[in-house]
């Protein structure tokens, strides 16, 4: 059982890489086998739209033909049996490092047909764990509701039903004294870090532990 995790984050050990971190660790549990990619030292770049993955008689039907950095990665994904896909929520949709992985991961299995299924790989189960600097309730009102439904919808399409873990009214900076934050209330974000983080991570390691078994 093999287990790969995703950091769409550009911070390696923040929030967003903390929970993985946790998924991965209540795979481990498990005995699964797992590993973690960090988006931010991979050089690559999203779909360029040269439609080799659509060609059957093609090298590359069913696979991105951009070939880069992120190849070796995409064939992780591909051979996972687990798949957890994390980022930070940056004007309302995933971070621009997890846009570019999501387009070249799903893009690749899609067909302009409905004779045939998608070229995804075995069902395999998967997970998106999100994280925000805004509060539960600006999930709709910033539309972030849409963004999460039709990437979770995307998951389901290519591989199977998707949990999906939100993380909200996270911490931004160690240390706020140092930065213009008083669009914040610092003091309830620093007792939220203090006592509600600690029981997410708890909840991530948990999600790590179903996804495996």
């Amino acid at each position: 059982m093999k287990l790969l995790a995703i950091n769409g984050s550009p911070r390696k050990e923040k929030n967003t890489a903390q929970l993985l971190e946790k998924v991965c660790a209540g795979a481990a549990s498990k005995q699964a086998e797992t590993e973690l990619v960090h988006l931010r030292n991979i050089h690559y770049q999203g779909c360029v739209s040269c439609f080799q993955c659509k060609s059957p008689n093609g090298k590359s039907y069913g696979r991105c033909g951009l070939v880069d950095e992120l190849t070796p990665i995409l064939q992780k994904a591909h051979e996972a049996d687990v798949l957890v896909l994390g980022s930070p929520f940056y004007f309302s949709m995933e971070s621009s490092l997890m846009r570019a992985f999501m387009e070249r991961l799903w893009f690749q299995y899609l067909l302009y047909t409905n004779l045939k299924p998608p070229l995804s790989p075995k069902k395999k189960a998967v997970a998106l764990v999100y994280t925000m600097g805004a509060q539960e309730e600006y999930i709709t009102v910033l539309k972030m509701d849409s963004v999460i439904s039709v990437s979770k919808g995307l998951m389901e399409r290519f591989f199977a039903p998707c949990e999906v873990f939100l993380c909200c009214d996270d911490m931004l900076f160690d240390d706020y004294s140092k930065y213009e934050t008083d669009f914040f209330d610092v003091s309830a974000k620093l007792k939220r870090h203090q006592e509600v983080f600690p029981q997410e991570l708890e909840q991530a390691f948990a999600l790590g532990t179903r996804l495996v078994e």
